[in-house]
């Protein structure tokens, strides 16, 4: 892998300590694709965590109670397509299920994969004999994963040493920055009580939350390890499921940026409109802004507010417009030095290994924004 960069603090992205809870939107928005079956008619009422729509063994379910109102566009992904409108009865009405086991220890290792794929915790199957937490955000400004240990860390630890029970690992790495005193001494403190965690504090570098490069800097594909990845997101959803059997309805996410008054961490229904949780949540201080997705240097601008929140949404920035205009190429070369797979976007070079970390543009003397010329994945 090639270098990592270090990314200055600016006060305008600290954020709040503290999530915040936006859990009654008014409206909320399911993305309906043609492939799904689906269970629910206009004007029919659901009930919270109810199955929406479904394909082969895969559930969508409603994160409130309410009423269905039909199908309207909202952006997903960057693009429009058709969403199920639930307006909200406030009643979180749900139904009675079978309780789930008092000791998460005692689950067995098909029970966990089958239900934490049956109610969204995780989508594939776990298995392996190294288990890998990432508690490092992957964006710079991002603070969603420092945020969920700070509030959840006794939640998180017995988790992992669970999971790392049942699937008979050899090992487990819990690793975090080495930038945050007190999550640091927080974990050091609780962690003595689960002598199979090993803590690894990682420097404060771009892009080393990201999966590859962080397995990468571990060496841990050396002896042919099998290697269960988990974020420390990952786990709470896993310890929400194994705790309360019932199926992953909301989320965390960090609204930042400069063109707001305060940068805040919060927890929202999935399919939550962001033009809801922006007009309830946070003071925009500058009229000309532009909405980036998932991050300011890998993340993707969109042009609307009526972007929806899905699992895959970490972060939304509400920043200025750019007022400075790209330059021409100077060929310093910095993109190709700099780029932690070794890709050159200026001669086409490995763009197939490229891992959108966005560490071209941001480290080019010349401003130019090299995100549309590498493979999108």
């Amino acid at each position: 892998m090639g270098s990592l960069i270090c990314i200055k603090n600016n006060k305008a992205y600290n954020t709040d300590p503290k999530i915040i809870d936006y859990l009654n939107p008014d409206y909320i928005y399911i993305p309906y694709e043609k492939v799904y079956n689906l269970n629910i008619k206009i004007k029919e009422k659901v009930i919270k965590e109810s199955i929406l729509l479904t394909k082969d063994n895969k559930n969508i379910y409603s994160p409130i109670s309410g009423i269905v109102l039909g199908v309207t566009n909202m952006i997903i992904n960057n693009q429009k397509v058709p969403c199920i409108v639930i307006e909200n009865d406030f009643k979180e009405t749900t139904k009675k299920i079978s309780p789930a086991k008092k000791n998460i220890y005692n689950y067995q290792k098909d029970e966990v994969n089958k239900l934490i794929k049956e109610y969204n915790a995780f989508n594939k199957n776990l298995a392996g004999n190294l288990m890998l937490i990432n508690g490092i955000d992957l964006e710079i400004y991002e603070e969603t994963y420092k945020t969920i240990i700070s509030k959840y860390s006794s939640e998180i630890l017995e988790t992992i040493d669970a999971m790392y029970d049942i699937f008979k690992c050899h090992k487990c790495i819990l690793a975090i920055k080495n930038n945050d005193s007190k999550i640091i001494e927080k974990l050091v403190y609780q962690i003595g009580t689960y002598p199979n965690i090993e803590l690894k504090l990682m420097p404060n570098l771009y892009p080393l939350g990201h999966k590859d490069i962080l397995i990468d800097e571990l060496n841990l594909l050396k002896n042919n390890n099998k290697i269960i990845y988990l974020t420390i997101e990952d786990v709470l959803a896993i310890y929400n499921v194994l705790r309360k059997k019932r199926p992953i309805t909301e989320k965390i996410i960090t609204i930042s940026g400069d063109a707001i008054e305060k940068a805040k961490v919060i927890n929202v229904k999935i399919g939550t409109s962001l033009k809801d949780i922006l007009n309830n949540n946070i003071n925009i201080i500058n009229d000309d802004y532009k909405i980036i997705i998932n991050g300011l240097l890998s993340g993707y601008e969109v042009e609307s507010k009526d972007v929806v929140i899905t699992r895959k949404i970490k972060s939304i920035f509400i920043n200025s417009l750019d007022q400075e205009e790209a330059k021409e190429c100077i060929n310093c070369g910095l993109c190709h030095r700099k780029c932690p797979v070794g890709c050159d976007v200026r001669n086409n070079y490995k763009l197939d290994k490229c891992i959108n970390c966005g560490i071209c543009t941001y480290i080019c003397p010349s401003k130019i924004n090299f995100k549309d010329r590498v493979v999108k994945k």
